[in-house]
């Protein structure tokens, strides 16, 4: 029996939708890996979104397409996810890396690379992953491209990467302004960045991409935050210490008998305020063995709105 017209669209539409809710997963999942490799870093926290959402706006600047865009989005959050690879020793240092620690720091792209490529739907975000440190002028790594050789999504991604790592904190220095950044992307130009992709990232409004580069600052960050918070779980209450706060959640210490996936209410203030605050949270990660991240998971829209502005209070351009 043949299948009518409609029955056959039907089917088609019912497999369009199936493939998108796959494409969907992946792409979640993504995120998920991407955020996980920027806690084991020691780079700002969210700083794969940040630069996926900056290459994104580039890429839109230079008429990507759809299909060039997903490639660009996949490739820049999976950019460092070679570093897998790289012992904690080198990885999580502080001090300055010695000749043969970079020498191993650098194999994450090729690791990374022969990680992504067996992968069907990875395959031409792995070429991203390959080349992403290279330069324009042919002194970057691992093969020294030059110019029009470097995959252009990588050559996106290079100015991106740099806005984000001049305009993020780092344990060795502050956040520099978005004007600095701006002036030495564009001095850079025909040296490690490709003259038409920072013709783009100028042409951008400068109140659209500064505006960018502050949100995302403020949406990633977790600040320094010292205040008790009374912790509530099923069958236990204590008073905790707090260490850090961000848009999504707190970290706080316990030596208390607490597991990952657990819910706890949590009761705190942030100074010099005295109002209290209270959110339902998830423990996520531990962090140190004394130490818990969790993520919010109900909280007031006003108490929200607190956090947020005290973020934005600290958090400028």
């Amino acid at each position: 029996m043949i299948p009518s017209e409609t029955a056959l669209q039907e089917s088609t539409h019912d497999h369009e939708a199936a493939f998108r809710l796959i494409e969907l997963t992946y792409d979640e999942t993504l995120r998920a890996l991407g955020a996980a490799l920027d806690l084991r870093d020691t780079e700002t926290a969210g700083h794969s979104e940040r630069v996926t959402r900056y290459s994104l706006q580039i890429a839109r600047a230079m008429n990507y397409s759809s299909e060039e865009l997903t490639q660009l989005a996949r490739g820049a959050y999976l950019h460092d996810i070679g570093k897998i690879g790289i012992p904690d020793s080198i990885l999580r240092k502080e001090g300055p890396l010695s000749p043969e620690e970079v020498e191993i720091m650098q194999t994450h792209v090729q690791i990374g690379y022969e990680l992504v490529k067996q992968i069907a739907f990875l395959a031409p975000a792995a070429e991203i992953i390959l080349a992403h440190h290279e330069r324009y002028d042919g002194s970057g790594y691992p093969r020294g491209l030059r110019g029009d050789a470097i995959p252009l999504g990588a050559r996106v991604f290079a100015v991106a990467d740099s806005l984000d790592a001049m305009t993020s904190d780092r344990p060795y220095r502050r956040a520099r302004a978005f004007d600095a950044a701006r002036d030495e992307i564009e001095r850079e130009t025909g040296r490690q960045f490709d003259p038409a992709v920072v013709k783009a990232f100028l042409f951008i409004p400068d109140y659209a991409m500064r505006g960018s580069v502050l949100r995302e600052r403020r949406r990633s960050a977790r600040l320094p935050l010292r205040t008790l918070v009374n912790c509530r779980t099923r069958n236990d209450e204590f008073l905790s210490t707090t260490w850090d706060l961000s848009e999504t959640g707190i970290s706080f210490t316990s030596r208390h008998r607490v597991d990952i996936g657990q819910e706890v209410e949590l009761e705190f203030s942030l100074p010099p305020a005295s109002n209290r605050l209270r959110a339902r949270a998830k423990v996520a990660r531990r962090e140190l063995p004394d130490r818990l991240a969790a993520q919010f998971v109900a909280i007031s829209p006003p108490d929200r709105q607190t956090i947020r502005h005290y973020i934005a209070e600290r958090i400028r351009l």
